[in-house]
């Protein structure tokens, strides 16, 4: 298939595509300005070349993904809250050729700015193998190692396509996007969008006055959000306007916040899915919320979800990752031996197939929608001097959902404990308690036993 900016701009040049506060671009302006930079790209770049991006979501960012499409790139997003750190780390593990930025960044790596107006000869537009690995996007195991997931362009427009098929579309429809374009939940946004000649509006900084602005000005029918945006919206005076699909993910959406929402006719779909199968592989319908409390909703066809004798959900569809970038190993202990994923995570269907998730890889803390490992914040605090044992857990929070809670063998102040771990974690994964213990819970065999902790908290 061609690249799918091109196909959007030859049948529908005039159509509206994307929509920011400072610009409205058609179909045919959104592919010219990509094929200009794909171009100016050109004579760095080759295809299967590995790019960062970091930088807020943006018109230029939207730019270059369409971009490095033409160009037949990987763009590899990058987390504008991890710390330096972090950031190393990443960019390290995916091996990419640049970053494109318009900040300065402490790295070796060469960067190039998304306003790159270098004039060069005009790229010539080529089908594309539907294989070829078209993003890659970190997530971390329950390690704390972080792994780049790659997903090709199969995978991208299965999503699209199987999403399609589940909640309906239309040529109306118009989708806003106010998570991060380096989470799946927003980038997945971008591919399907052009994939269906529906127009984007973004907003980089959501705050609930400026969406419903959107909303309602904008004429939006789809939305992705996680149950604390939802929360704030309700609060804001959120109401359906002409919203048709309304996306959660990260966990269900709490009865209270649920029962307010579908009060005021808005479409709550909940969601089930990850990085590593390119969005959601289970939706619940607004019809079954309140017949399926606590479901996740029913597989989106063809993908086929199985839970094992242990409880494990499993998963396989045109929708799932090619693998870890680089580490086959994690890759092939990842999959079954008839090609299943291994998600990790605990769950059951019931007798009409709807799946409910009883737990998020067991120990995973989900707060506001982001992920936070404990191995990996575990390994942070046991890297400051003078911590000798580190556990973390989750604890429930009214606003976020959970947050950490880190239980320490140390002599070490707390303010100094504080102060090392924010450079060396993300805000959102920096412990929000810290409480002293003389020694920590363990089995025989030496391991952390985290679920003594929980009783803690």
């Amino acid at each position: 298939m061609y690249p799918w900016i091109y196909t959007r701009a030859k049948e529908q040049p005039n159509d509206l595509a994307l929509v920011t506060d400072q610009a409205r671009l058609s179909w045919q302006e959104l592919y010219t300005a990509a094929h200009k930079l794909a171009s100016a790209w050109a004579s760095h770049l080759s295809r299967g070349d590995r790019i960062a991006l970091y930088g807020p979501a943006s018109q230029s960012y939207i730019i270059a993904i369409h971009a490095a499409q033409l160009l037949e790139l990987t763009i590899v997003p990058l987390n504008v809250r991890l710390s330096q750190r972090e950031l190393d780390d990443q960019l390290k593990r995916a091996q990419v050729k640049y970053v494109i930025s318009d900040r300065t960044l402490d790295t070796d790596i060469k960067i190039l700015p998304f306003h790159y107006t270098k004039t060069a000869p005009d790229i010539i537009v080529r089908h594309m193998p539907k294989h070829y690995v078209q993003s890659m996007l970190f997530t971390s195991g329950t390690t704390g190692r972080a792994k780049a997931v790659e997903q090709t362009m199969l995978n991208h427009f299965s999503s699209a396509m199987n999403a399609a098929r589940h909640i309906g579309s239309s040529t109306e429809d118009r989708f806003l996007i106010v998570t991060p374009l380096f989470h799946m939940s927003g980038l997945a946004v971008v591919y399907r969008a052009v994939i269906y000649g529906a127009p984007i509006v973004l907003e980089p900084h959501f705050a609930p006055t400026k969406t419903i602005e959107w909303i309602k000005n904008e004429r939006i029918t789809h939305l992705s959000l996680v149950s604390v945006m939802l929360d704030r919206l309700l609060e804001a005076g959120l109401r359906r306007y002409d919203l048709r699909v309304v996306l959660t993910g990260g966990g269900p959406v709490p009865l209270p916040i649920l029962t307010r929402a579908l009060d005021r006719q808005i479409p709550v779909m909940q969601t089930y899915g990850m990085t590593e199968t390119a969005s959601q592989i289970a939706t619940l319908l607004p019809e079954d919320a309140l017949r399926k409390i606590g479901s996740a909703g029913q597989a989106i066809a063809p993908t086929d979800i199985r839970i094992t004798r242990h409880q494990e959900i499993e998963v396989k569809g045109p929708t799932v990752m090619k693998g870890y970038f680089s580490d086959e190993q994690a890759t092939v202990a990842s999959f079954t031996a008839d090609g299943y994923l291994k998600t990790g995570d605990l769950g059951r269907l019931d007798e009409e197939g709807y799946l409910y998730v009883l737990d998020r890889r067991s120990d995973l803390i989900i707060s506001g929608g982001e992920n936070v490992y404990p191995a990996e914040v575990e390994s942070a605090l046991l890297s400051i001097d003078g911590i000798k044992e580190a556990g973390v857990v989750g604890r429930f929070d009214s606003t976020w959902g959970q947050v950490p809670v880190a239980f320490i063998v140390s002599a070490v102040e707390e303010s100094t404990v504080r102060q090392a771990i924010s450079q060396l974690l993300a805000k959102y994964k920096c412990p929000v308690t810290y409480v002293y213990r003389d020694a920590l819970p363990r089995n025989a065999n030496g391991k952390l036993l985290r679920h003594q902790l929980k009783e803690f908290v």
